[in-house]
């Protein structure tokens, strides 16, 4: 074989290949991850509005519970059981009117109420309230009881009333002649009903509640849309063709949960069944949790099952649709490149191989055997420049910039995949604390009640006793304190971005921190580089991450020291650095001082969970938060970067 054909073949063969088989693996390889990382963050976002949604639900649900244990509905249980034996109660009219008062005025004062009935135990219409305004009794029956709507004749739905279970919400479909919409159209959401029981222990009546989903639309509106997605929200009633593959919710089309008269009159009711001919809807059904690519492969749809009503078979499906090239569109460049290297590369080594077979021979073989150690695992290798032909100098350069490159890479994968656990960490204890919060919120709000009962039947005399419940009390509160500080690192709430001067909004919080500076003998030091500095963030959510990140240094600084806090501002982020001259953080204890509940301070002095919903908010607003020793461990640094304008969450959230 000739010289010029085999140093072709050994520069090709031995150099070029092995790194555009290490670079194209690397490309599949990182496209691959980035294809789980996104379905990752999509399924978290969904699982995010499905806890969102369900809280809300849940909420409704325990106001209908008040309302039906309130007085005025209580008082007027006689008359509910006249009213359906056909009997006009004396006391109805001035019952109506209380409940009336009651219901309307709790729907000014709590946004999302919709629209509240008094149904008697026959299934009529006496009381029905509707965003505040209370609905006259225009409708006469034959006994002469007057009734807000027309007098049903409905044995079916009479019989599904009776039933439902007592002291239980349940969810019904109440008959199209009551429905709060407009014709042709569904309501969006079934039908709270919670039954009314007298002092005989039998049904009374009913306290009937539709929230439009008025609170459901903002909660899904104003939801982070990651990737470019649209959110959907179908319900799934195998029992019910009308509502089975109904659209409750759909961004893209405008398709809200509110459908009151006043909303949407001449909307159609859309159907999943019409969504690429229906197989969309079937692989939804059949799967409850997963990703549909349409027909025409320009979407990709991911979807969720979520039963929102208690003791029912209805379900929703929670979607979020992206565009299907959401994860191959930022490597179509890096393809194109590659195989414009691969060409570059080809033509390369045909003029090295005319030019001068024994000329190159040598370092080339040496750059072939370099790159094969590298692409044997020894990230170390050097890769020698040392050739004094500028074409083969050049080549070993770019070998050395891509091994460089892709060990550089390495370690910024290993540094993301650090804080995707961290991430994945804080969100599983977030979750467990909710929940906990919730728990003990309900028995320590009784606790603080009977304690406040039991000092009022206390004997003045009694100085002793009152002075224990007083320290119950302070205990009680304190728990509390913690259970708060609970329920707001599980609760991650959106940020509202504001244009903020950075400068005034400094001197404000540095003013706060005054007198705990003082108290504590510390100096605080404020240094701003650029007194014009305007940025778009959360006001309060990072002025409460500055507030944090000053009182800790307060804390941690001696009698006479001093905290500066430098701000500075740059083109597209700007930057805060907190320096105090306390005792530092030991070495073993930096990695953990964002886990949630991990304090150094004493029992009565911290609950642990400053750090970590600091670093919640920041990463929501696209930043970073470092916490680290000074070099001469002469105290600590904390050190935030946020850019200027508003971006999405820098991990997923």
């Amino acid at each position: 074989m000739r010289l010029p054909v085999n140093i072709f073949l050994w520069t090709f063969g031995a150099t070029l290949l092995p790194v555009l088989a290490l670079v194209w693996g690397v490309t599949a390889f990182s496209e691959q991850r980035f294809q789980t990382e996104v379905n990752r963050e999509i399924g978290d976002n969904i699982q995010s509005l499905t806890g969102e949604i369900n809280n809300r639900l849940r909420y409704e649900r325990e106001v209908l519970r008040g309302i039906a244990h309130s007085q005025p509905i209580q008082t007027m249980l006689n008359a509910l059981v006249a009213s359906a034996e056909g009997i006009r109660h004396p006391d109805l009219t001035s019952d109506r009117i209380r409940a009336n008062s009651f219901l309307a005025g709790l729907q000014r004062t709590v946004p999302g109420l919709g629209s509240i009935r008094i149904l008697d135990a026959a299934g009529n219409t006496v009381v029905k309230t509707t965003l505040g305004r209370a609905a006259p009794p225009m409708f006469q029956s034959l006994s002469q009881v007057n009734y807000v709507e027309e007098e049903l004749d409905n044995p079916a739905f009479l019989n599904q009333l009776q039933s439902l279970p007592m002291e239980d919400v349940s969810f019904i479909m109440l008959p199209p002649s009551l429905w709060d919409v407009a014709p042709g159209q569904f309501p969006s959401m079934l039908y709270g009903v919670y039954p009314l029981r007298n002092f005989g222990n039998n049904r009374a009546g009913y306290v009937v509640l539709n929230t439009y989903g008025e609170y459901l639309d903002q909660i899904l509106s104003l939801s982070p849309k990651p990737r470019k997605s649209h959110v959907m929200v179908i319900e799934h009633d195998p029992g019910n063709p009308q509502r089975d593959g109904l659209v409750l919710y759909n961004d893209q089309t405008g398709r809200l949960f509110v459908t009151p008269e006043e909303s949407n009159p001449n909307t159609n009711p859309q159907y999943a069944q019409t969504i690429d001919h229906g197989l969309f809807w079937q692989k939804a059904v059949a799967l409850s949790n997963g990703v549909y690519l349409s027909q025409d492969g320009k979407t990709r749809t991911y979807f969720q099952e979520y039963h929102p009503y208690p003791y029912s078979l209805v379900s929703w499906f929670v979607m979020l649709k992206t565009p299907a090239d959401v994860t191959s569109a930022p490597f179509q460049d890096i393809h194109h490149s590659l195989w414009g290297f691969t060409l570059l590369a080809l033509g390369i080594s045909l003029l090295l191989a005319g030019l001068g077979a024994r000329y190159f021979s040598r370092p080339i073989t040496r750059l072939g055997l370099s790159l094969k150690h590298f692409a044997d695992g020894n990230p170390h290798e050097v890769i020698p420049v040392d050739s004094r032909t500028t074409e083969v100098r050049q080549l070993q350069q770019s070998f050395r910039y891509l091994t460089e490159h892709l060990t550089e890479e390495a370690r910024k994968r290993q540094t993301a995949e650090r804080q995707m656990l961290q991430q994945a960490k804080l969100a599983s204890i977030g979750e467990m604390a909710a929940g906990i919060g919730h728990e003990i919120n309900n028995p320590l709000n009784n606790i603080l009640t009977l304690t406040r009962l039991l000092e009022r039947q206390l004997p003045p005399d009694k100085a002793e006793l009152r002075t224990d419940l007083e320290d119950l009390r302070a205990e009680a509160l304190r728990v509390g304190h913690i259970v708060r500080g609970v329920m707001n690192f599980a609760r991650q709430l959106p940020p509202d971005h504001q244009p903020t001067p950075i400068t005034q909004w400094l001197l404000d919080l540095i003013d706060r921190l005054q007198p705990e500076a003082m108290e504590a003998d510390v100096f605080l030091n404020l240094l701003l580089d650029d007194q014009d500095c305007v940025a778009s963030f959360d006001p309060n959510q990072i002025g409460q991450v500055v507030l944090n990140l000053v009182r800790n240094a307060i804390h941690a600084s001696p009698p006479m020291g001093e905290i500066t806090i430098t701000a500075r501002c740059k083109p597209d982020s700007f930057e805060i650095e907190v320096l105090d001259k306390g005792k530092g953080i030991e070495p073993e204890l930096l990695d953990k001082v964002f886990d949630p509940f991990f304090t150094t301070k004493s029992v009565d002095k911290g609950t642990g969970l400053g750090l970590s919903i600091s670093l919640g908010i920041v990463q929501y607003h696209g930043g970073t938060l470092k916490i680290e020793n000074r070099q001469d461990r002469s105290g600590v640094r904390a050190f935030m970067s946020l850019p200027r304008e508003k971006s999405g969450p820098r991990v997923g959230h």
